[in-house]
């Protein structure tokens, strides 16, 4: 079995023997600055509620905006929802035809109906120049002025 030798443990000098091993140096106090950071705490804490005041005050202003809006909404619909029904009511055919009475005008007398012969694109009528297996438009014989 083999054995491994520790390694010595090597002890700082010191600067005065007399002084027991023990016993070490101590560096000086670190100053702190307990004043300027109470300071800048305060600073911090005062930006942090102005601002917080200052949000909620912005909010206030908004939402008071927004209600007004909405009020002015409501108003504009009630006015909308009148004149609709006022344009219905000028609408209406038996006003219509009070009024025309009232122009001079006198009704119609008996209704023709006219019967035209010709076969039109629009009619649904397929020109003979198309071949059958040609996919045919649906909309093409209402947008052309073929004949």
């Amino acid at each position: 079995m083999t054995a491994i030798t520790a390694p010595l443990r090597r002890r700082r000098p010191t600067d005065d023997a007399a002084t027991p091993p023990d016993l070490r140096l101590v560096e000086e106090p670190v100053v702190r600055h307990t004043l300027a950071y109470a300071v800048v705490m305060v600073l911090v804490l005062a930006a942090a509620v102005f601002g917080a005041v200052t949000l909620n005050a912005l909010a206030a202003g908004a939402s008071v905006e927004a209600r007004g809006l909405e009020a002015r909404v409501a108003v504009a619909e009630r006015e909308y929802a009148a004149l609709v029904a006022e344009v219905a009511a000028l609408e209406d055919p038996a006003r219509v035809r009070a009024a025309a009475e009232e122009l001079g005008m006198v009704p119609p007398g008996p209704v023709r109906h006219l019967t035209l012969e010709r076969n039109l694109p629009g009619d649904g009528a397929v020109p003979t120049t198309r071949t059958p297996d040609a996919p045919t438009d649906p909309l093409k014989p209402l947008l052309s002025v073929e004949r």
